[in-house]
């Protein structure tokens, strides 16, 4: 969502007054390798997610199978965002 310094999310979320979800901010937990990822990372694999046929806790299970445990409301409350600024 953000490509050559164009933040996607942040312009359409100002417009539709919508608060950062606080996936983004995530941080990366300490981890032996592989390492665990940060609130963009896995941003980008809820954002590719939705397929019209996996649920929130479909989705959150397999981003946290990938990138470590991500609580449920932080995944819900990104895919809420993204809904409101018509992304899905």
């Amino acid at each position: 969502m953000t490509v050559f310094g164009y933040d996607y999310f942040a312009d359409h979320a100002k417009g539709a007054k919508v608060a950062t979800p606080k996936l983004l901010e995530h941080p990366p937990a300490p981890r032996a390798p592989p390492l665990t990822g940060g609130g963009q990372d896995y941003a980008y694999e809820v954002l590719n997610s939705p397929d019209g046929t996996r649920s929130v806790q479909q989705i959150r299970d397999a981003v946290s199978a990938e990138y470590g445990p991500i609580e449920l409301d932080l995944v819900a409350g990104y895919l809420r965002a993204l809904a409101n600024i018509g992304v899905v």
